[in-house]
């Protein structure tokens, strides 16, 4: 991985989660010694919206930790992708997955177009209608350099469909492999 790609890859990812992080620091502040049920809840989601992107981000980036499939898989991208709906079009009986592949589509489209309807099969990552991609993400999904730190996921996304000896390509309403 190049000094460039890992300064991205780590600008998008402390980017990505310093709002769940912000959310836990400050109600931890706001509470203080004093029990408060709204603020431990405060803590409380901020903790699990925290503790679900790495999660989701592991399984994108740092995955061989062995087979995630059915209902697991579904939790794992739903939680997260939190804010996301999703339209899950993968059985649940479905082996072999390319689970960082498909992770990993889902973080950059739903960090693309937030709150956006998403499709999840075993081929493809779609938006609910046509979209276009910035030109940096498209750049790297067709093999250039990252320039920025969403280019960063998309270059990481194309080395795992090669790792998976799959070709990622864009379609109008989102990335298919073959």
């Amino acid at each position: 991985m190049s000094d460039t790609l890992a300064t991205f890859l780590v600008k998008w990812l402390t980017h990505d989660l310093a709002t769940p992080i912000a959310t836990v620091m400050t109600a931890s502040e706001l509470l203080g010694d004093t029990a408060d049920p709204e603020i431990n809840g405060l803590v409380g989601d901020g903790a699990k919206r925290l503790g679900a992107r790495l999660r989701l981000i592991r399984a994108a980036f740092a995955s061989g930790d062995g087979f995630i499939g059915g209902a697991a898989f579904r939790k794992l991208i739903s939680e997260g992708v939190d804010g996301t709906p999703l339209s899950w079009a993968i059985p649940a009986d479905a082996a072999d997955l390319p689970a960082a592949l498909i992770a990993g589509a889902a973080l950059l489209m739903a960090d693309l177009r937030r709150g956006q309807l998403l499709t999840i099969a075993p081929d493809s990552v779609r938006w609910a209608g046509d979209a276009a991609f910035p030109g940096p993400v498209v750049a790297a999904l067709r093999g250039a350099r990252a320039s920025d730190p969403r280019s960063a996921v998309a270059e990481m996304l194309l080395a795992n469909a090669a790792c998976a000896g799959l070709t990622l390509t864009i379609a109008p309403d989102g990335l298919v492999w073959r």
